[in-house]
């Protein structure tokens, strides 16, 4: 397992291993923090089985918090009596034992800022959310994945590496949270550790000589340069022996700009950033430090949203886009679909005929076009980009980028 996944587990443990100690019942429960593809591939694949799917709000603290148990016990009560109302047997099989979580303060003493329910046949997995979302209750044969890809695109992992010639952290983190890797004695933390008794006269010997010009950050000699370059190739090629990074997670480099380029060009790494933080990294603190993070992939998320909907135009004036809803099941079905779009909070009652490639609305199944439409294209290959209202192109509340004709 690598450092990103070490992260994520860590997180989900301390959260499963509490309940675990102190659940009041036995049921089949795995809680969760991490939404990453294999979660959603796990999650998309169940179909054709009864499936329930709850998501509501809920609270870190006290008082607040305490009105969770109340919301969910509403919310599971208004399941149950959907489930008895269109006499779903097998779904009212699964549910029943969820009751029991209503009154379970050591699971409620542990929220988030939201949660999601599925159950199945199989088992119950309980996701604790990084951030709000609506109340959703759903009955139906597959599972509602529809507000889990708003989450996943925009809470990716990432390292960061914060780079100071007399002090160098590493840390790993996502949008909401960082945490620093112990690198002692694996990567120098500074020029000197680096360098030692290599270190030219420049460093070794900080005094001015009277009359002599003093050296400013933007104006290096020769020596300091290479000096520098030296310490900067010894941490670079130390966090690729012993911190080996996936292709998909960016490093982001927080450092003074002037040594930014000097560590991107010597640099051995191909997972970067497209933005970095150029400041003094002693200057800020952690928290400090992740809000500027978060600064810098909220700019990225919104270039990928106008670049995005840029090769919808262009998609578009090559007929390799759908907008209408019997379009985009049939491309979806047919595999065409690369990316589909869909607007947040926005549903559509029915459901996929996959025989007669079409939406029926009189077979009593209680489920949401759209997030079918998500879990087929997403099973298909295709991405699944969810956008806010104002952002979508049209008023459908869907609209595709198609692989071809």
């Amino acid at each position: 397992m690598n450092i990103i996944g070490r992260f994520y587990s860590y997180l989900e443990s301390s959260y499963e291993e509490t309940f675990k100690r102190k659940s009041m019942h036995s049921l089949n429960i795995t809680i969760m923090q991490t939404i990453d593809l294999k979660l959603l591939k796990e999650l998309t694949a169940i179909q054709d089985e009864p499936c329930i799917s709850i998501y509501m709000p809920t609270h870190r603290v006290h008082p607040a918090n305490a009105t969770d148990p109340i919301t969910f016990k509403n919310l599971y009560k208004k399941t149950l009596q959907y489930i008895k109302d269109n006499e779903l047997d097998q779904h009212q099989k699964i549910i029943q034992p969820l009751e029991k979580l209503i009154d379970d303060k050591a699971f409620w003493d542990h929220n988030a800022q939201g949660l999601a329910i599925f159950v199945s046949s199989r088992d119950t997995l309980i996701l604790r959310l990084p951030e709000k979302v609506q109340e959703i209750t759903c009955v139906a044969d597959s599972f509602c994945i529809k507000p889990l890809f708003k989450l996943y695109h925009e809470n990716q992992p990432y390292y960061l590496l914060a780079l100071a010639l007399d002090d160098v952290k590493l840390y790993v983190g996502d949008k909401y949270q960082i945490q620093e890797l112990e690198i002692k004695d694996k990567v120098p933390t500074s020029m000197k550790e680096a360098l030692g008794k290599e270190l030219t006269n420049n460093h070794l010997h900080g005094n001015v000589v009277e009359g002599a010009g003093l050296h400013g950050y933007m104006e290096k000699s020769q020596e300091e340069d290479i000096d520098m370059n030296r310490f900067f190739r010894k941490v670079d090629q130390a966090i690729l022996e012993h911190y080996p990074m996936p292709h998909d997670v960016p490093l982001l480099v927080v450092t003074l700009p002037e040594h930014l380029n000097h560590f991107i060009r010597i640099s051995k790494h191909h997972n970067f950033s497209p933005i970095h933080i150029e400041i003094n990294p002693h200057s800020l603190s952690k928290t400090a430090l992740l809000e500027k993070v978060q600064e810098v992939f909220d700019k990225i998320r919104e270039k990928r949203k106008e670049e995005l909907l840029e090769r919808y135009q262009l998609a578009l004036s090559e007929n390799l886009s759908s907008l209408d809803i019997g379009d985009v099941v049939r491309d979806v079905i047919d595999g065409k679909v690369e990316v589909l779009c869909i607007e947040n909070g926005k549903s559509i009652d029915g459901h996929i005929d996959m025989q007669k490639r079409d939406i029926v609305t009189n077979n009593g199944r209680h489920t949401d076009v759209i997030n079918e439409l998500a879990c087929l294209a997403f099973n298909y290959g295709g991405s699944v980009i969810a956008l806010d209202t104002e952002e979508m192109p049209s008023e459908t509340g869907i609209f595709t980028i198609n692989r071809y004709q």
